[in-house]
């Protein structure tokens, strides 16, 4: 209401205008970004601590765990006590003019509240360290008592209602002597937010050294700002129909976050005012086309009735021999994005499954079928495992999964659907590992809020997050493991361990307690040895089985310089779909020893957007749809006629203008459907399109030929 009364609307169209989904992801996108700018001003003037270090990555995770909690707490599964200012001044000793409400509150609450079952919630033993170590490194327990107003008992009753979560997010990330999170008890190594970050009345502040200019922005805490929007558990539809911030709009603000942190888009995200998230529009598109062209080769369907399934017509248009077609290749789904950012694309492909499945299968009953047929042939070919203990804990372990399936099935309709295609289908890769966490978020998200609340059921039937920690890998996408090409003949030993190992991950998936995972990371490590130790015996060299053994998948901490789909995921034989919006680095921006990797690996170094068509098509199957954005410089650039020449040799489906849908970037894109297709020798059509004035036109591929060598091609 100030900002209508201040700007003087007057007409209807300026009022919506301003209560747009677009203008309020703009602005509450705009006041995170200055909340992170100033949280990581008091950071470097040391009013504030993190013990590790890395500050912006550490401001980013708890402004995605804050955001997750807020969701929590419009389903009411937070107590609104704790973020209420007069009843917080009856908690928290010294509250707002202290560092206390970070700790006592949000610490506590993260890692010893949300990581843990509400009847198993209590106090560390606490005294001073090291003379008191007998909780020392368990971090899954209440500490701080002495910030606290409140008695022990009183604060565990206060957080009760807030059921266990799992999943990752509110793990603690503390390590040995390696503190992230610094929720300790020993001071040098407790970070330190003060009060006012949180709660802070409104402020100016001098912003310049984040953006770059003379900027003065206003700032306030950043509870205060939470509570200034609504929130919607809703995910967006195509059409608007609330203005609130869905998970789907928080999915942009994060890229936004995002570009702000990459080295590679930081100066010109933190000086625009625009978005540099991939549009809506564009990720709907993209999602479309690569299922569209996979679902016509997996089930050889004309394209107009698939399209018509994807769409958003009430009318399902496939017979019932049809629609099981098209539910078993939903189920044999592999697709991976290599630059998964936040999320946007997998989390695109979720939305548009879950819609396709809505529409064939509307009580669940094919999908359910489905999953309970995985889990048989899985326990099937457990029952040849020759190792009895290994045999047994495997069998148990299916049967838990089947009683978790019939949970998740009972479960509001979508998140069954939601559940078992993350498990199944989706895989992202990143060599940001804050990227990782924020996709992960996003995912998280969306479970969420497919959960019924039940007050009566254990964990008040909330069902523990999976662990996603095998589905969204911190990898440099570009370097493959160098195996030794006259060694890729298995023994019988090496392809045993990697069957346990492929296991483990799948169990790993669904793992809720600690002590579980402990267990699974321990096994898997030992296995990770036996197979280094069969590697080198069989003539692998130290540099490559040294990677392998030091990489734990299972870590959220863990990262790798090299990325291979085999180790990480278990797919060995390629994905149906790879659709990325790749970085677009320039060579400028490669470093020396980088470009004589890239060289060695590819034969050529050049802008990294090229290099990830080349490992696209590497990481797709035979007839696989690689569905790319990115810079369209390659039309014209000489140096660029190898990647016209790639998608030369495979089939090209679209070539799309899109010009410049990010608004903030300064490159111009485009978007290239294509098929892995080896050798075509067809007088095909490519369909080339603009995206803005939605104008069509088709050109034989027989005429891209002719041109594809010219310096200059322009569709």
């Amino acid at each position: 209401i100030k900002q209508l009364e201040e700007a003087n609307f007057t007409s209807i169209e300026k009022i919506k205008e301003a209560f747009s989904v677009k203008q309020l992801t703009k602005e509450f996108y705009n006041e995170i970004q200055n909340w992170y700018a100033w949280a990581l001003k008091e950071l470097n003037k040391q009013k504030a601590y993190y013990p590790g270090g890395k500050d912006e990555e550490n401001l980013i995770r708890l402004i995605t765990r804050l955001i997750f909690v807020w969701f929590l707490k419009e389903k009411n599964l937070i107590p609104k006590e704790i973020f209420d200012e007069k009843s917080l001044e009856n908690i928290v000793k010294d509250f707002k003019i202290s560092d206390n409400y970070y700790n006592a509150i949000l610490q506590n609450l993260f890692f010893a509240t949300l990581n843990r079952y509400p009847e198993d919630r209590k106090f560390a033993i606490e005294g001073n360290y090291p003379e008191n170590r007998e909780h020392f490194g368990v971090k899954t327990l209440y500490r701080y008592s002495g910030k606290l107003k409140i008695s022990k008992k009183e604060f565990i009753k206060l957080l009760e209602p807030v059921p266990f979560i799992n999943g990752g997010l509110f793990e603690c990330l503390d390590r040995d002597k390696d503190y992230i999170d610094g929720f300790s008890r020993n001071e040098k190594k407790r970070a330190k937010l003060p009060d006012y970050l949180f709660f802070s009345e409104e402020k100016e502040e001098d912003l310049t050294f984040f953006y770059g200019t003379n900027k003065k922005a206003k700032v306030k805490g950043l509870i205060h700002i939470l509570k200034e929007y609504n929130f919607t558990a809703d995910e967006s539809s195509p059409i608007d129909v609330e203005v609130s911030l869905d998970p789907e709009l928080l999915g942009h603000i994060f890229e936004n976050l995002l570009a702000s942190f990459n080295p590679e888009t930081q100066t010109t995200a933190r000086k625009a005012t625009g978005s540099y998230y991939t549009p809506k529009e564009i990720v709907e598109f993209m999602v479309d086309e690569a299922l569209i062209h996979y679902f016509m080769n997996k089930t050889e369907i004309e394209e107009e009735k698939i399209r018509q399934l994807l769409s958003y017509e009430e009318k399902q248009p496939l017979t019932e021999e049809e629609k099981i077609k098209v539910i078993t290749a939903i189920d044999e789904l592999k697709i991976i994005d290599p630059a998964v950012g936040s999320g946007a694309f997998p989390m695109g492909i979720l939305h548009k499954l879950v819609h396709i499945l809505h529409k064939l299968d509307p009580e669940n009953k094919l999908w359910k079928e489905k999953q309970v047929q995985r889990l048989e042939k899985l326990k099937q070919e457990a029952y040849l495992i020759q190792d009895i203990k290994t045999r047994e804990e495997i069998i148990k372990d299916i049967e838990k999964q089947k009683e978790e399936l019939e949970k998740a099935f009972e479960n509001e309709i979508d998140y069954a659907r939601k559940l078992f295609l993350i498990e199944n289908s989706i895989y992202g890769v990143d060599i940001q590992p804050i990227a990782i966490q924020i996709a992960k978020l996003r995912f998280f998200l969306s479970l969420l809020i497919d959960q019924k609340v039940d007050r009566n059921q254990k964990n008040y039937g909330i069902l523990p997050l999976p662990n996603l920690e095998t589905k969204f890998v911190a990898a440099n996408t570009l370097i493959g493991l160098e195996k030794p090409q006259q060694l890729s003949f298995k023994s019988p030993k090496i392809s045993q361990l990697e069957e346990e190992y492929k296991d483990l991950m799948k169990r790993y998936f669904s793992a809720s307690n600690r002590r579980q995972k402990k267990r699974l990371q321990e096994k898997a490590k030992k296995i990770r040895e036996e197979i280094v130790n069969e590697l080198k015996s069989n003539g692998w060299g130290d540099e490559i089985t040294e990677k392998i053994l030091n990489f734990d998948i299972f870590d959220q901490l863990s990262s790798a310089d090299w990325f291979d789909p085999e180790w990480m995921f278990g797919i060995t034989d390629g994905f149906d779909i790879v659709i990325a919006n790749p970085p677009y680095i320039s060579t400028k921006g490669i470093n020396s020893k980088y470009k004589k990797i890239l060289k060695e690996q590819y034969g050529f170094a050049d802008d990294l957007y090229n290099h990830f068509y080349f490992k696209g098509f590497q990481l797709l199957k035979e007839k696989g749809i690689l569905s790319y954005i990115s810079s369209k410089t390659f039309w014209t650039i000489q140096t660029k006629q190898n990647l016209r020449q790639l998608l030369l040799k495979n089939k090209i489906l679209k070539i799309v203008d899109t010009a410049n849908p990010f608004l903030s970037a300064m490159v111009d894109t485009g978007v290239i459907i294509a098929k892995k297709e080896k050798n075509t020798n067809e007088n095909y059509t490519i369909t080339f399109l603009d995206f803005n004035k939605q104008k069509e036109y088709k050109v034989s591929v027989e005429v891209y030929k002719n041109i594809v060598n010219n310096v200059f091609f322009e569709p």
